[in-house]
Order: structure tokens, then C-alpha cells, then sequence
């Protein structure tokens, strides 16, 4: 594990669970593994996608941002740094992080190809 320059707070392990079901489904892809970070309830994993028409020529990232009210569920999730700035996903906003991770794992192949 490379060394942070500071502190970093711990997260939430439901975050983890983020990383582990989408990682596999974007790493073919091309997207380097989910980032992750958060605390107070909130959460975000971030997954870079190499230069494909970004806005800043360097990386469009897909954002899933996360809060725990009172259980940890998806609510929002979009790709960033297109031209337009931002392009939300359809996902379930009712499920649990669950039901939203599995409709995650079998819509984004088809969204993101």
C-alpha cells in the first residue's frame, strides 16, 4: 500500500463493497480501480477512465457518491469531465446498496462501451 503524505480518515468498509462489485465490471473497461474516501455519513468512489474526448484531455472519472440515511445507498452516480461537464447514469434509487450494486454491475458494461 503506497504511503499517504497525510492522515487519511477510515471509511466506512460499505464503501469497499463499492470497489469490489464495479472494479471487476470496469477494469475491462479501461478504468483504473475505484478511489475511495468519505466519513459523517457521506461517500464517494471515484474510477478514471484514460483520455477518451475528456474536457481536460487527461481523465473522465465515474463518480458513485453514497450516504448512509440510515443505510448506505447510491445516490447519485455520473461520469465527469466530459465537455457538457456532467452525464448522470440511471441507477435505482430506491434499492438497497445491494440491488443497486447489482444493477449497476449489469447496466454500466452497456452505458459506458
Amino acid at each position: 500500500m503506497p504511503f499517504a503524505p497525510y492522515p487519511v480518515p477510515p471509511h466506512d468498509s460499505a464503501l469497499d463493497r463499492v470497489t469490489e462489485s464495479l472494479d471487476p465490471v470496469l477494469a475491462p473497461l479501461g478504468f483504473a480501480a475505484g478511489q475511495v474516501g468519505g466519513d459523517h455519513g457521506r461517500g464517494q468512489v471515484i474510477f478514471c477512465r484514460g483520455d477518451i474526448r475528456s474536457s481536460d484531455g487527461a481523465c473522465v472519472d465515474l463518480v458513485v457518491d453514497l450516504e448512509a440515511a440510515p443505510e448506505w445507498h447510491i445516490t447519485d452516480v455520473r461520469y465527469w469531465g466530459y465537455p457538457s461537464d456532467r452525464w448522470h447514469l440511471m441507477f435505482d434509487a430506491d434499492g438497497d446498496l445491494d440491488a443497486q450494486m447489482a444493477s449497476l454491475v449489469r447496466t454500466l458494461p452497456n452505458e459506458l462501451a
